[in-house]
């Protein structure tokens, strides 16, 4: 049933974009595409390389097993180019490829997976609270634009809404040890005495949750300056890619632009890679800010095609790093 389901997500936002590709002049489309040349590639791909680096080091500073230190910033990077990659091709809100990273640490280089697991929940909420504010305010800076219709304004405002709601949501849930609160009424039945082991795992988890948020407040407030930072260097991606092909847009249309695609993502998320969406939402705002269509769509397919790239060479990393259980013979993460 589950797999149906995908496939016809997978099916809806292939629609989508055959939908936006429709209402584009694809002439102008491929003009645009193909004006940034190899070395515009190269560029958009180092702005993205920094990009992903921000939320490698979000991570890096609430995983209290790791240093911070630049070898483990690689390794972890490593592990977040691999598990983002199969998030990419998942349609499992963003969260498909965290076990993978949490497994990927412990088989290499010995990282608990209790703390792995709660270190990729508190980054992942640390996300959602830098994105919570990045789309305030470029839905802020919208609301000035006269461009856009009072509709898609209201339709803007209401996607901000909607994820600031599940970003609570999300922290009062490992705050107040929600699904500890859930195992210990399973743990009443006769089926789940099998299941003591994983239930225990789910209440240390809990409880490194509480720990870090009364104990590490600070390391918190850094993790999500680290993923506004991301969200910035999304901004100057678009900038790099528009400037690339000769229509440049001001830092602060591009943030809108960022913003709304950041935030529809986020609303899609269980359309894969946001098919489709994505394509949409800069099609929408850079169409309505330029007066040209088609340029929205050949930014899209350009942020498609540094995806293509990273998502392989991903795939190409995954292969140099072990997936057996750790042993003594590899580095502990009592190492350098």
């Amino acid at each position: 049933m589950s797999k149906s389901i995908k496939v016809l997500f997978l099916l809806l936002g292939v629609a989508l974009l055959l939908l936006v590709i429709r209402e584009t002049d694809i002439e102008k489309l491929w003009q645009h595409v193909t004006s940034v040349g190899f070395s515009g590639i190269c560029l958009i791909l180092i702005v993205y390389f920094f990009y992903f680096g921000s939320d490698v080091l979000s991570w890096q500073v609430v995983l209290i097993k790791s240093r911070l230190s630049f070898r483990w910033f690689l390794r972890l990077y490593a592990a977040r180019m691999v598990g983002e990659a199969y998030n990419n091709i998942t349609p499992t809100a963003s969260l498909g490829g965290e076990p993978i990273k949490a497994w990927l640490m412990k088989a290499n280089w010995g990282v608990p997976l209790r703390d792995s697991a709660s270190s990729l929940v508190i980054t992942k909420t640390a996300s959602m609270l830098s994105l919570s504010i990045f789309g305030a305010i470029g839905i802020f800076l919208m609301l000035g634009e006269a461009v856009f219709t009072v509709t898609e304004k209201n339709a803007a405002i209401a996607s901000v809404v909607f994820v600031i709601f599940s970003t609570i949501v999300f922290f009062l849930m490992q705050y107040f040890r929600f699904s500890s609160s859930i195992t210990k009424k399973l743990g009443r039945f006769e089926f789940a005495k099998n299941l003591t082991s994983s239930f225990a795992a789910v209440e240390d988890i809990d409880d490194q949750f509480v720990s870090f948020y009364q104990r590490h407040y600070v390391l918190a407030f850094f993790s999500c300056l680290a993923a506004m930072c991301s969200w910035l260097f999304g901004v100057l991606e678009i900038y790099v890619i528009l400037y690339l092909i000769g229509f440049p847009l001001s830092i602060q249309e591009v943030f809108i632009v960022e913003s709304v695609v950041q935030l529809v993502r986020v609303v899609t998320f269980f359309i894969p890679a946001g098919l489709g969406t994505q394509e949409g939402a800069f099609l929408f705002t850079i169409g309505a800010l330029t007066g040209l269509p088609a340029l929205g769509v050949a930014t899209a397919l350009l942020r498609r095609f540094r995806d293509f790239i990273w998502i392989a060479g991903s795939l190409v990393l995954a292969s140099f790093y072990s997936i057996k259980p750790w042993s003594s013979s590899i580095n502990s993460v009592e190492d350098g």
